[in-house]
């Protein structure tokens, strides 16, 4: 029979969720039960990653629970990317500035006071923690936030399930995309990249075959101050987002984990990272991106469809 295209959405991991699926029609249980295989995994890697959990295994880490005690594989896995990110970062990219969410109110247009931020700056730094490939130790006062790689690396498991059951379909786990394989007919999907000042359109179209897609901007969560954004991507170095740099990226990788990571490099590097433009950095990692700057530029090696 025909395959067809079918979806599911839902909310998970603070956001909505698309599964778009091309499956047998005349197949009605077996589709149901690999919706539900899929979003069961997806809800196992948010209860055991979630910082809004008490009882995640994320939360136990930031407890100290984990101190100096193996830790299993796949969390592994994790901690050494962000290790590798945090390298070619650098050191921008750290899942420690997490605790300034107590300082930054996105529901305020002000800035955080001072005196509380500098409080906080001590508890950041990725080389503070004691991390072995297998074993970490977190200082008194010190968080993980894994925030800026857990969304992408449920779409890339979500995408691995696919790939095993033999099916077409792309992931869409707000914003964070994955596909398992072109649709029938050899055909790409068209993804949309928002307008990083009129985020109810589209700056542009992309054709995505097999891989991850990724994006990160200074719209997601904003507040300006004396004409200026301040969006949610915060630097370790100083407690505050680059205030210069890009306004929105978009990145094509085999993986939606490396395409997210690209993506938020770039929009945390500012200007400059390495000693080198964000586009010359960009144009060396080598990856597809389409970029747009506070000028609303857009620049990238990704053909668009308009």
């Amino acid at each position: 029979m025909t395959p067809v295209l079918l979806k599911r959405r839902f909310k998970a991991m603070g956001g909505p969720c698309e599964l778009n699926l091309w499956l047998d029609p005349g197949e009605p249980v077996a589709n149901q039960a690999l919706f539900s295989q899929l979003e069961s995994e997806l809800g196992r890697l948010e209860a055991k990653y979630s910082r809004f959990q008490s009882h995640s295994l994320l939360s136990q880490i930031n407890r100290g629970e984990w101190n100096n005690r193996a830790l299993d594989a796949e969390t592994c896995g994790l901690l050494n990317y962000i290790d590798h990110c945090f390298d070619l970062s650098c050191k921008l990219f750290d899942p420690t500035v997490g605790i300034l969410r107590r300082v930054w109110d996105y529901s305020r247009s002000e800035l955080p006071d001072p005196v509380a931020l500098g409080r906080l700056m001590p508890s950041i730094g990725w080389p503070k923690l004691a991390w072995t490939g297998h074993h970490l130790h977190l200082l008194p006062g010190m968080e993980l936030d894994f925030g800026g790689v857990v969304k992408e690396f449920a779409v890339d498991r979500l995408v691995v399930i696919l790939k095993q059951q033999g099916v077409s379909g792309l992931v869409n786990l707000a914003g964070d995309i994955g596909t398992s394989a072109l649709q029938p007919g050899d055909r790409p999907w068209q993804v949309a990249m928002r307008h990083p000042r009129h985020t109810q359109t589209a700056l542009a179209t992309l054709d995505l075959a097999i891989g991850g897609l990724a994006g990160s901007g200074d719209y997601e969560r904003f507040i300006t101050v004396a004409g200026r954004r301040y969006s949610h991507l915060l630097r370790p170095d100083t407690g505050f987002p680059p205030v210069d740099g890009l306004a929105a990226i978009t990145v094509l990788a085999d993986s939606c984990l490396m395409a997210g990571s690209v993506a938020t490099i770039a929009m945390l590097a500012g200007p400059t990272l390495a000693e080198q433009t964000v586009q010359a950095w960009l144009d060396e990692i080598n990856l597809p991106y389409l970029a747009v700057d506070q000028t609303l530029n857009v620049f990238g090696s990704i053909k668009v469809n308009g």
